[in-house]
Order: structure tokens, then sequence, then C-alpha cells
């Protein structure tokens, strides 16, 4: 059962489906082979499946260009919250001392 969600206990897939008497496209969780369903827009029974594309792979790695632009502006960050954490310690300290 692992990776399946709660209360289904086999694979379900997402169809989608459009009604040819209003037009309404919509999805539905259905049976692997469900061909037609009854349309949630106007009732009419035969709303057949359409070819749905699967979504585009994430690109989690990113060109060399844009890693390095990427990289430059984490070290950018970097730089600056060191320098601002580095002047608040600073002026926290001055201020514990007190004037002197």
């Amino acid at each position: 059962m692992g990776g399946l969600r709660h209360g289904y206990h086999r694979a379900v897939p997402l169809y989608e489906f459009e009604c040819g008497r209003c037009g309404a496209r919509f999805e539905d969780l259905v049976r692997v082979g469900t061909e037609t369903v009854e349309c949630r827009e106007c009732g009419a029974e035969g709303a057949r499946r359409v070819y749905s594309p699967p979504a585009p792979e994430p690109r989690l790695v990113k060109t060399g260009g844009a890693l390095r632009q990427q990289e430059a502006r984490n070290a950018k960050l970097h730089s600056r919250t060191k320098q601002d954490f580095k002047a608040a310690r600073r002026r926290a300290e001055a201020r514990r001392k007190g004037p002197s």
C-alpha cells in the first residue's frame, strides 16, 4: 500500500474528460481504462476521455550560466548578511559597555 492515498486500495489515475453536449472539460479519478463518465456540469452521460499531455519534467538543475548567476547572487547575499550581523554585534557590544 506504500505511496497510495488513505482509502484507495489500488492506484486510481486522474483522467481528463470532455462533454460532447455542453463542452465542459474536467478531471476525474476513475478506474484504469474508463472511457466515459457523467458530465459534472450538465449531467449528460458519455463525457469522453481526452488525451491530456503529461506535465514537463521540472528542471531542478540549472544551465551553467544560470547556475553561476545564482551562485553570484547567493555570495552577495551571504556577504551582505555577514556584514549586517557583524555591525549589529558591534552595536550590541557598544550598548553593553555603555558610554566610556
